[in-house]
């Protein structure tokens, strides 16, 4: 079946569009459910395998970093040898790694197999969108990719207590383990629903060097931003700006480099929808993780009722972030982006105003806030981008798209390490540094809120730029 005949076939056919929804669906919801559910797991997997606290803190920063240094390559990857063809890939990658990681006797056999789990996670998640976006090409687009999204912020939300409640009965193996089938049901609907293919009709061949580049700039610039304020952060944060520039300029020079920097730039709907992404994830990531401490510090709550309260923003993106993306397909993009982004501005407002003897209220309000924006801004905002990129480069496009996000993840925990280092060191969260926490969450609050401006003047910059489908 040739690209021609398999747009055609879904275009005619609305069960094979549902079924490629649903496959997708579930890649969406087991990547986040992978990252977050062993979060929960990791006390229990250092008591059994005697791992100390270097080693334990790589169980989630493996996995993404493998993760980010997989995206691009697989995304190009796809868009040369076939988009399902690296989904089902990564898939089976993703289901031995879960096998192996539920099976690992020893710390050192677990981090491998998270790695590679992270290798298979990056290479079906990162060409979800792209799928989506071709299938759903014709029409309904938006509403699709809000279903995506949707996925993903149910994985993120279900996966601490997922993980809680299986190590808690089961063991800690289990967390990996209980994906097993949901994999192997994903495997088997892409083999024998999801027909035809998407390939290029102008394959570039992967270019293994930039990739190598691409890997020394990702792992320095995690080192670097994982460590402030050390001195070896510094200096790992400089190289990989050295790093950086190398890769740009080598863009520039070669005839297939793994991304061709300046079209990304000059395609400006697409660039802008990626700086919004990223600055408006840099201002969440941060903020989420030291609210759940403020609830349970400062105002006294257990671990289950600010489970309970953090809850609310998930619950909120998971539902708007569907309705986003039908009306993506009616009314501008930019304009539900810029909502979005400022319902966060207006949690993040919000937040300033939070102290010792605030009420519950002021917390639910700013949770609130923050679930409505990020379901208004992450579907329309994916749907645009998607939108502004030829059909033949749509792989690379998807794996770019979150990668920005993961990147502004990855910055807004380095700024929250680097304030807790520099206000509470390493001491215990005790009673005499619950005004240093909060003087923490303040910092980090208005650091995000700084994003979250950038993010909406990204978004609403976007009303007079016509789309150009230039390939990246």
């Amino acid at each position: 079946m040739t690209s021609n005949q398999t747009q055609q076939y879904y275009q005619e056919n609305k069960s094979a569009r549902l079924s490629a929804l649903i496959i997708v669906c579930i890649g969406s919801f087991l990547t986040p459910l992978a990252l977050s559910a062993a979060l929960v797991a990791t006390p229990e997997i250092a008591r059994d395998l005697k791992a100390d606290a270097v080693l334990v803190s790589w169980i989630p920063a493996i996995f993404l970093l493998c993760n980010l240094i997989t995206l691009l390559p697989s995304g190009r990857a796809a868009d040369t040898y076939g988009r399902k063809r690296i989904y089902n890939w990564g898939s089976i990658i993703f289901l031995a790694a879960s096998i192996g990681s539920g099976l690992s006797t020893s710390i050192e056999m677990l981090l491998f197999f998270r790695g590679l789990q992270g290798v298979g996670a990056a290479m079906f998640y990162g060409n979800g969108f792209a799928i989506i976006s071709s299938v759903y090409r014709s029409g309904g687009r938006g509403a699709a990719l809000g279903w995506v999204v949707s996925c993903v912020y149910l994985g993120m939300s279900a996966g601490p207590l997922f993980g809680g409640w299986v190590t808690e009965h089961f063991g800690w193996h289990y967390v990996f383990l209980a994906m097993v089938p949901f994999v192997l049901l994903a495997i088997v609907l892409t083999i024998f629903t999801l027909k035809g293919e998407w390939v290029s009709d102008t394959p570039q061949r992967l270019d293994w060097f930039g990739v190598l580049i691409l890997a020394s700039w990702i792992i320095s610039l995690f080192i670097g931003l994982t460590n402030l304020p050390q001195p070896l952060a510094v200096v790992s944060l400089l190289v990989s700006m050295m790093i950086l520039y190398w890769f740009v300029r080598r863009s520039d020079q070669i005839e297939a480099p793994l991304i061709k920097l300046r079209l990304v730039w000059e395609n400006q709907r697409f660039s802008r929808s990626l700086i919004a992404a990223s600055f408006i994830y840099a201002g969440s990531y941060g903020v989420q993780f030291l609210i759940g401490l403020y609830l349970q510090y400062n105002l006294g709550l257990s671990p289950s009722e600010a489970g309970q309260y953090l809850l609310v923003q998930a619950i909120l993106m998971a539902f708007i972030a569907p309705i986003a993306g039908r009306l993506s397909d009616h009314y501008p993009a930019y304009l539900l982006a810029t909502c979005g982004a400022g319902s966060v501005v207006l949690s993040f407002t919000t937040a300033l105003f939070l102290n010792d003897h605030s009420s519950i209220w002021l917390v639910i309000l700013a949770l609130a806030f923050l679930g409505v924006g990020f379901g208004l801004f992450s579907t329309p905002n994916n749907s645009g981008a998607m939108g502004a990129v030829s059909e033949a480069r749509q792989g690379i496009a998807s794996a770019l798209i979150n990668m920005s996000r993961l990147l502004g993840q990855l910055f807004g925990t380095a700024l929250v390490t680097m304030l807790m280092s520099l206000y509470i060191g390493d001491a215990e969260i005790e009673p005499a540094y619950y005004d240093e926490l909060l003087t923490v969450l303040h910092w980090t609050v208005m650091f995000s809120l700084c994003c979250a401006v950038i993010a909406m003047f990204a978004s609403f910059s976007m009303r007079h730029i016509k789309v150009r489908n230039e390939a990246a």
